[in-house]
């Protein structure tokens, strides 16, 4: 027994390192699955408010805003830095420009550091389909992160 172990300890070690791959692979796959049917069809409140907790946001959806915007055509140099925050969650507005998208803006109720000014969470909504969005403070010396919790500093 114990030669057969040493005689294929390479083809072992492989068979475990191709599974575990495999275990990755697979939760990478359906994580992006769930994410994508929470990221369309968001043509609703309760939607949106579903989505947002994906990204690890807890919002009040009573208090929820609803603005339209047109993306310009070319980015301009504002849209330009935005959309360098956007590509930090995958998203990109060049895709968009021209278009009239929605904002739809949510006091947030989980934000993790202490702030004195509330803060809130933009998703920007083309056709029912998140495109974008950010979490941010409207205060003077504010600040604008991305829409996932993953990537705050």
């Amino acid at each position: 027994m114990r030669r057969f172990f040493t005689k294929n300890l390479i083809l072992i070690l492989s068979l475990i390192l191709l599974s575990l791959l495999f275990i990755l692979w697979g939760r990478i796959i359906i994580k992006e699955i769930q994410k994508n049917t929470h990221t369309h069809q968001l043509t609703t409140t309760e939607a949106r408010v579903r989505c947002l907790a994906l990204y690890g946001w807890e919002v009040d959806p009573a208090g929820e805003t609803e603005r339209f915007t047109t993306i310009p055509d070319p980015l301009d140099a504002v849209y330009i830095e935005y959309n360098r925050l956007q590509t930090v969650c995958g998203f990109d507005l060049s895709r968009y420009c021209g278009k009239r998208v929605a904002c739809y803006g949510y006091p947030v109720l989980n934000f993790p550091y202490p702030t004195e000014e509330p803060v809130f969470v933009n998703l920007l909504v083309y056709e029912g389909r998140l495109i974008g969005g950010d979490c941010m403070s409207r205060a003077l010396d504010g600040f604008m992160l991305p829409l996932d919790r993953a990537y705050l500093p």
